[in-house]
């Protein structure tokens, strides 16, 4: 664990969580110090936020000036003893203190999403600390500070799956009739369209079907029917809001298998002068009902509504017709969340789940500075004999929440905390969770 004289580091027995799910783990110490530490208590801290930084510029030419605007949010704060030194001294020596937590199950998955210089992220970390009493006396002699503390290890988390055995109800849009305009004044005829989505809620990978009935009562040709879903990320900073968006799924129906699609002749002459003229019917009922069939791609994200990142998903339903013409839709939104575990065990759920694939989360690198020295541990050494403390069991972090879609910070309030006034119950450091150990 290195020449240093004192070296602190935390290992996971694994390398994804979901939500919900239960963490167990160990955190390694080692004082190579001969006449040992000061310290009050062995804390572990686990931490999760949504973070964003926005690019913008101004000015052209030589006068071109770059702005970065970030803003970050905690989800999820939990430091609490792992230990506490009676005597406010630790021993040289080797000691392992192994700990079981739960997450919370309505935290968001990681993710990360980037626009060239912009940027959102939804990241978690695990990391211990050693604390010690202040010595400025007086007023003051109750703070604690950290003195040292191991560099943060990545959480990845998986978004909480749906329910085993509970299945999602579709949505209906009902039938809508849209007039068919040649660049937007001279009038085609009208077109009808009704769909319906399956399941409200769809699984990355999974097939979604989209059924739907369509007429044509216009002179105009359709080519077919198109059916695509979108992934909307925004994330806002310092008042800016900045939006990436792309297909997941999309699905197209040719007019050669839809007769219903065939334009008419001419309009019919009652047609014109007279809005209670109705061509359908019941002519809409009697069409043939057809299914749009795609699959959702793999790299979905869950949908996601956060105080500075919101992700979205919407289904559109279009019937494509040529240039210059109204093209008939209709939106849906859509729900996108892991599907159900092959568990029911919170312990062993993320070890039997397939290895997810994070669209855009790479390596945990945090932009803070610290003067905090850090010290971490990568390869336990040959000679490693460690005094292995009782397992400690973490009471369940509560999640810092605030109301969804609540909007980003004002001017001014770069780096401000939009759930300030959450209440997250945070263990006290003096509060006995762990035995005292006298090493």
């Amino acid at each position: 664990m290195g020449n240093q004289p004192l070296t602190i580091a935390v290992a996971t027995d694994q390398s994804y969580y979901e939500s919900g799910a239960t963490i167990t783990g160990r955190v390694y110490l080692s004082v190579k110090d001969p006449k040992g530490i000061d310290a009050k208590s062995l804390n572990l801290l686990i931490e999760g936020e949504e973070r964003t930084k926005i690019h913008r510029t101004s000015g052209t030419g030589e006068n071109r000036r770059n702005h970065y605007h970030r803003s970050n949010c905690a989800i999820l704060k939990l430091d609490t003893p792992l230990a506490n030194f009676g005597n406010g001294y630790i021993k040289p020596g080797q000691y392992e203190f192994p700990f079981i937590s739960t997450l919370p199950s309505n935290i968001p998955p990681t993710m990360r999403e980037n626009d060239f210089e912009s940027h959102c992220e939804v990241r978690y970390s695990i990391g211990a600390h050693l604390v010690q009493p202040g010595g400025a006396g007086g007023l003051f002699s109750s703070i604690t500070k950290s003195w040292l503390r191991a560099s943060p290890k990545e959480l990845n988390i998986i978004g909480k799956p749906q329910p085993a055995g509970v299945i999602a109800g579709g949505i209906k849009l009902p039938p809508e009739t849209e007039s068919i305009n040649y660049c937007c004044c001279f009038n085609r005829g009208t077109m009808t369209l009704e769909s319906e989505l399956e399941r409200a809620i769809l699984s990355p990978g999974d097939a979604a079907n989209v059924f739907l009935r369509c007429r044509n009562d216009s002179t105009t040709p359709a080519f077919g029917v198109q059916a695509h879903l979108r992934e909307t990320v925004t994330w806002r900073a310092y008042g800016h809001q900045e939006t990436k968006s792309r297909l997941i799924g999309q699905q197209f129906l040719s007019a050669d298998s839809c007769p219903e699609l065939s334009p008419l002749m001419r309009l019919p002459q009652k047609y014109f002068g007279d809005a209670s003229y109705n061509p359908l019917g019941d002519a809409l009922n009697r069409s043939q009902r057809r299914n749009l069939s795609f699959f959702v791609s793999r790299d979905a994200r869950d949908t996601h509504q956060g105080s500075l990142i919101t992700i979205d998903h919407v289904l559109t339903v279009t019937i494509k017709t040529k240039c210059c013409m109204t093209n008939p839709e209709s939106s849906i939104q859509v729900s996108i969340q892991r599907p159900p575990s092959l568990t029911d065990s919170a312990a062993t759920t993320a070890a039997t789940v397939e290895a997810p694939v994070f669209p855009s989360a790479p390596p945990f690198q945090s932009e803070e500075t610290n003067d905090i020295p850090m010290a971490e541990a990568t390869v336990l050494p040959p000679d490693w004999s460690a005094v292995t403390a009782d397992r400690v069991t973490i009471p369940m972090a509560e999640p810092i929440i605030t109301h969804q879609g609540a909007t980003a910070p004002p001017p001014g309030a770069v780096g401000s905390n939009p759930y300030d006034g959450a209440t997250a119950p945070l263990p006290s450091l003096a509060q006995p969770i762990a035995t005292k150990v006298p090493y």
